[in-house]
């Protein structure tokens, strides 16, 4: 299976905005997402997860391995110098999952994003050729925000696993995930948390936005689109009432994916030009 089989299917914001990198970046980026979206697949949709991802984790390790997709993504690893710290910490968020998720504060929350997803950010940031340590720390606050946008969405879906990434202090009482899964709670009071994750992912998307000035000018829009596309479904999930989002999955559109494209490249070359 091509690793644009993964980015094209699971990651349809990214897929969009990579058709404006070059072919090779977009090859090079679509390995990388291929390679956590397994590994994220094994805490998701398999039992006896912990043993699934430690295999994952050792095959990578391996010198010998035949997973196609691991083999693909050591060899941008090694083509741009991605650190190893990046991957470690990759795992060890995600061997956070095959636990019971249990998240007491922002801090822990932020934290936890930055394991899953903040990792990837920087490790694009070396994909896109830019090492600057500003840069890295910008690319991991954009991974942040995407993973609480996350988190904000997929809420319910989260809740079928067994799990609850909302902090416990943004929620008026400890509620467990089989009662979301069940509809057996307040939805009004898990909403107004929902969108408290979604302001709270705000100022990481902004963080983010101001780190594009360290890429290359070729990779700076498609980045740019990127986290427009993404931070829609928070305003989107925003301005939605109770029974739309507790109903129904949130997603930008192809013609709102259409719109995004045309009004940020409007403000990216008239309004906010990068240099």
């Amino acid at each position: 299976m091509k690793s644009e089989f993964y980015i094209k299917n699971y990651g349809k914001s990214f897929f969009w905005a990579g058709k404006f990198l070059k072919k090779e970046k977009f090859l090079d980026s679509a390995i990388l997402y291929a390679f956590c979206r397994i590994a994220d697949d094994l805490v998701d949709k398999n039992n006896n997860s912990k043993n699934k991802i430690d295999k994952f984790i050792k095959e990578y390790s391996s010198k010998n391995s035949k997973n196609i997709i691991i083999n693909k993504f050591k060899k941008i690893k090694e083509k741009y110098n991605i650190p190893e710290k990046f991957i470690d910490d990759l795992f060890n968020g995600i061997k956070l999952d095959t636990k019971i998720v249990k998240i007491k504060s922002n801090k822990e929350l932020i934290q936890y994003s930055y394991y899953v997803a903040g990792t990837v950010g920087a490790m694009m940031a070396y994909i896109l050729n830019t090492t600057n340590p500003k840069a890295i720390k910008h690319a991991i606050d954009l991974g942040i925000a995407m993973q609480l946008t996350n988190i904000a969405r997929d809420v319910t879906a989260d809740a079928k696993l067994g799990r609850i990434y909302l902090p416990q202090n943004l929620l008026s009482k400890k509620i467990r995930a089989k009662d979301i899964a069940n509809d057996n709670f307040d939805r009004s009071k898990l909403f107004l948390a929902i969108r408290k994750i979604i302001i709270m992912s705000e100022k990481f998307y902004k963080s983010g936005n101001n780190g594009i000035r360290y890429l290359p000018w070729s990779i700076r829009y498609p980045i740019f689109l990127a986290s427009a596309l993404y931070q829609r479904i928070g305003v989107k999930i925003i301005s939605s009432n109770l029974n739309k989002y507790f109903k129904s999955r949130i997603y930008v559109g192809f013609f709102e994916k259409l719109f995004i494209t045309l009004k940020t490249f409007f403000i990216f070359n008239f309004k906010y030009l990068i240099k």
